[in-house]
């Protein structure tokens, strides 16, 4: 048996209940021993001075076979999409193993957050070698897009483990306010029009119309600030439920229930289409239906967990497939299998773990022990996707016998966002 399976896999469970816990000042930081490989993301993580002021950020691509380090020409060497889900990472695995150098190293990238936010109160993403931002590229313009949601996530996620004295507390508050009340006022997120594309109808009320893959970060980002809400705050309670209902509304609304087919219980991503990456509706879901206790989210979200999981798991793995609806019946098609990565692989897990923790139900925990088992090469190329070696994520199966083994930032936090997840919740 391969010495990753056996670590996480089948002896997280026994391996943790015995470690020992402290509790280190107010914020309820575990110490915990961790087997999680943080060496090559800390290759990926430099400092950089931004604006007078010293950031983190992750370099975006590190190629096989040596891993040196490779911008990209045409958008610059790290983004805020990698640096928000890497701050993610990092203040978590302070959280569990009380290591402040993850502290740091978190804080760092969250100030490289707040230094990409533009006068609009949406964000850049990209930054070039010598630390200016891009302001022109087409993915790294501040609209609302990808960057944005991930930082408002991230930004909920620090106030959450950052002591509430850290002047950082206020700086992300202030921003995430900014942030917020964009979204609460964006024309398009109050509609309730729709449209449709091979007679599939789809709501135009979530980013880029019908984006359930972006909403649905907006909606973990807004179930933390629902949770840090004080009486004081600016966004009052009704407005924020209001809103998170609405678009777990459009989320829902995109949801197949087919029993018996391939895409039963799929969240469709964005108009007819279906796709790996993003794919966290019910993580989204969970989160939120939790956080304001609405039995309607959770159950959207335990019907795909419950029926799409486990055939996602059957077929080896899919990329992506569009539907049509011909005479009220829902056909599949342009089902493709290939490219695999670790980002459409490791919200499933989260989803499945996040299920496990609110039903208690063993089948979850083996659901999500099945889906993280395609790291350790059950997958349908047969190889390890991770190496805890050396912590690198690979970035993807391309074909049966092709393997993408150069190790970016996604992949590498993909991967051990996934790790983590099973390691702290097992």
């Amino acid at each position: 048996m391969k010495h990753f399976k056996l670590l996480f896999l089948i002896s997280l469970p026994l391996f943790f209940s015995q470690c020992k816990k402290t509790q280190a000042e107010d914020k309820d930081v575990q110490a915990s021993t961790s087997v999680i490989n943080t060496t090559h993301l800390d290759a990926l993580y430099a400092e950089k001075q931004m604006a007078g002021d010293t950031v983190g950020i992750v370099h975006i691509y590190s190629e096989y076979p040596d891993y040196h380090l490779v911008d990209d020409s045409d958008e610059g060497i790290a983004c805020v999409d990698d640096a928000s889900r890497a701050a993610i990472f990092y203040l978590r695995h302070y959280r569990h193993t009380g290591n402040e150098e993850y502290l740091r190293k978190g804080k760092m990238l969250l100030r490289f957050l707040l230094a990409m936010q533009a006068p609009n109160g949406y964000y850049y993403n990209f930054i070039w070698k010598d630390g200016t931002i891009n302001t022109a590229g087409s993915t790294s313009k501040p609209e609302p897009n990808f960057w944005a949601w991930r930082t408002l996530w991230a930004f909920g996620e620090a106030i959450d483990i950052l002591n509430a004295s850290d002047p950082l507390v206020n700086e992300i508050k202030g921003q995430r306010q900014w942030l917020v009340n964009n979204i609460l006022r964006k024309k398009n997120f109050r509609t309730n029009e729709t449209d449709t594309s091979m007679g599939w109808t789809f709501p135009l009320w979530l980013p880029k119309f019908s984006g359930t893959d972006q909403a649905s970060i907006i909606l973990i980002g807004l179930s933390s600030m629902h949770h840090q809400l004080t009486d004081t705050s600016e966004v009052k309670r009704d407005s924020l439920v209001a809103f998170m209902e609405h678009f777990a509304d459009g989320i829902t609304m995109m949801q197949i229930e087919q029993p018996d087919s391939l895409q039963d219980g799929a969240f469709l991503s964005w108009e007819n289409l279906w796709h790996a990456y993003a794919n966290i509706q019910s993580y989204g879901l969970l989160t939120a239906g939790l956080e304001l206790n609405d039995p309607h989210m959770i159950s959207h979200a335990l019907y795909e967990i419950d029926h799409f999981y486990p055939t996602v798991l059957r077929t080896g793995g899919l990329e992506h497939f569009f539907v049509r609806v011909d005479n009220g019946i829902i056909k599949r098609y342009d089902t493709k299998s290939f490219s695999q990565i670790a980002y459409g692989r490791r919200p499933m897990i989260w989803a499945a773990l996040k299920a496990y923790e609110h039903t208690k139900d063993e089948k979850y925990k083996t659901l999500a022990q099945d889906l993280a088992k395609w790291f350790d090469g059950e997958n349908a190329a047969n190889t390890p996707m991770y190496d805890p070696a050396t912590g690198r994520g690979y970035d993807g199966i391309s074909g049966p016998d092709a393997i993408n083994k150069n190790a970016g930032a996604e992949s590498t936090i993909e991967s051990l966002l996934a790790l983590q997840a099973m390691e702290m919740v097992l």
